[in-house]
C-alpha cells in the first residue's frame, strides 16, 4: 500500500508498538520515491513473494526524507534518484551510520562511494540487492541459524498442544512431496512413531542414529546412510527409538549436529522435521535453524488459547536468546468444516491454510487423504 502523508508525525505511538513488534520479524525497508506507481508494483510482488523477510513503508513526497533518517526505524532506507538533490542537503547531516540507496532507472551509471539498486530489473536480483545491502549492516541482532546450501529444505511442524494433529499433517507433507521430491521424515517427538505411516526395509533407524551423535565419532554422515529406511512410497525415514529415553537425551547441541549433518550429506530435497508441542532448548534450536515452520492448529476455543500462549512464548524466548524464529512460522488450521471463514491472521502470524476434518478413517488412511492435497506442496 502506499501512502502519501501529508501530516503527522512519522512516529506515532501506535507505530512505534508496531515497529517494536516487527523488528524480532523483518528487515524493515523505507522508500520515498515520487514513481508511486513502481513502489506499488514493488510492494505487492515482494508482499506476496517475500512477505516473512520484509516489511515496507512507502512515502512519496521528499519532504519526509530527513524523518525518515533521524527516526531510526529503518534497516533499509531506498531513495528515489529524482530527489537526489535533497538527499545532497542531508547527506552529511543525518545519513551518517544508515544503509540507504538511490533507487535508480540506470542502474550501471552512480557516483563514487554511492549505493544503487536498478529499479528495472528481475526481482529476484532486487531481492539479492537488498540482502546484500542489508549485510554492511554493522549490527544485525537476531542470529539466523538457518540451514540454507540450495539442495535441502528443513520444514518444522509444531503444534501448541497434543492432538492438533501436527503429526498427521508432517506425516502427509512427507508423502505428498516424496512424489517429486527426494524427502526425509525425521520424527523428534519424544513418544513419536512412524510405523503406523512408514513400512520398509526394516533399518537400525533412530537407536544407531543417537549413538553417533553422542559418540561424537567422524562416523555421523555414514550412520545416516545407513540407518535411514525407504517407505515403499518413497519417503525416507528413522525407525523410531526402542526405547523412547534414548530421544530424550539428546542435547541443543546434539540437534544442531544431526541437522548440519544431514544438511552435509546434500542427499534430500526436503526434510520434514515432526516436532511436536516441545518447547524445550532443542526443540528451540531446531525452530531457529529450519527453513520454514508450520504450526498446526486446532478449531476449538481450548487451541486458539494455547495457540497464544505459545507464540507469547516463542516471541519472548526469541527476543531474549536473539535468534530468528516468528519470521518462519505459517499456521495452518486443522480439521476444518467445510466453507468455514478462516482469520488471516492469528497474533500477527499468517494463517496460510486449513485441512478439512476426515472422518471414518484410521490414522494411515486420514495422512493419505491429506497428502493429497496441492496445500501441501505449497509449504516452502
Amino acid at each position: 500500500m502506499v501512502r502519501n502523508r501529508q501530516s503527522g508525525n512519522l512516529i506515532s505511538d501506535r507505530m512505534e508498538r508496531w515497529y517494536i513488534w516487527g523488528k524480532l520479524m523483518k528487515i524493515k525497508v523505507f522508500i520515498c520515491s515520487e514513481d508511486t506507481l513502481y513502489c506499488e508494483k514493488l510492494v505487492n510482488y515482494f508482499n506476496s513473494h517475500y512477505y516473512d523477510k520484509f516489511q515496507w513503508n512507502v512515502y512519496t513526497q521528499s519532504v519526509y526524507l530527513e524523518q525518515i533518517f533521524q527516526s531510526d526505524m529503518a534497516d533499509l532506507i531506498l531513495v528515489g534518484r529524482e530527489m537526489q538533490a535533497v538527499m545532497q542537503e542531508l547527506e552529511h547531516k543525518y545519513t551518517e551510520g544508515c544503509l540507504w540507496a538511490y533507487l535508480a532507472e540506470d542502474a550501471g551509471w552512480q557516483e563514487e562511494g554511492e549505493r544503487q539498486i536498478g529499479k528495472y530489473q528481475r526481482a529476484d536480483q532486487i531481492y539479492r540487492d537488498l540482502l546484500d545491502l542489508y549485510a554492511k549492516k554493522e549490527h544485525v541482532h537476531y542470529e539466523n541459524l538457518a540451514i540454507v546450501s540450495g539442495k535441502t529444505t528443513f520444514i518444522a511442524f509444531v503444534s501448541a498442544g497434543g492432538g492438533s494433529g501436527a503429526s498427521t499433517v508432517a506425516c502427509a507433507a512427507a508423502k505428498a512431496c516424496s512424489r517429486m521430491e527426494k524427502v526425509l521424515y525425521l520424527n523428534l517427538e519424544d513418544l513419536g512413531t512412524c510405523g503406523l505411516v512408514f513400512s520398509g526395509d526394516e533399518k537400525p533407524g533412530m537407536d544407531e542414529l543417537i549413538y553417533a551423535v553422542k559418540s561424537r565419532r567422524n562416523t555421523l554422515d555414514l550412520k545416516i546412510e545407513s540407518s535411514v529406511s525407504r517407505d515403499g512410497a518413497g519417503t525416507y525415514y528413522f525407525k523410531e527409538c526402542a526405547n523412547p529415553m534414548d530421544l530424550q537425551t539428546l542435547s541443543a547441541e546434539d540437534m544442531k549436529e544431526l541437522l548440519k549433518a544431514i544438511e552435509a550429506s546434500k542427499n534430500y530435497d526436503r526434510v520434514i522435521v515432526d516436532l511436536g508441542n516441545g518447547l524445550q532448548e532443542k526443540e528451540i534450536t531446531v525452530m531457529s535453524m529450519v527453513n520454514r515452520i508450520a504450526m498446526v492448529t486446532g478449531t476449538g476455543e481450548v487451541d486458539r488459547v494455547k495457540l497464544l500462549r505459545y507464540l507469547d512464548y516463542v516471541q519472548a524466548v526469541e527476543e531474549t536468546k536473539k535468534l530468528d524464529i516468528v519470521s518462519k512460522l505459517q499456521i495452518y488450521i486443522n480439521r476444518t468444516l467445510k466453507n468455514a471463514p478462516l482469520p488471516e491472521v492469528i497474533s500477527q502470524i499468517r494463517v496460510a491454510g486449513a485441512f478439512p476434518l476426515i472422518e471414518n478413517g484410521n490414522f494411515a488412511g486420514i495422512v493419505d487423504k491429506l497428502a493429497d492435497m496441492e496445500l501441501l506442496q505449497a509449504i516452502r
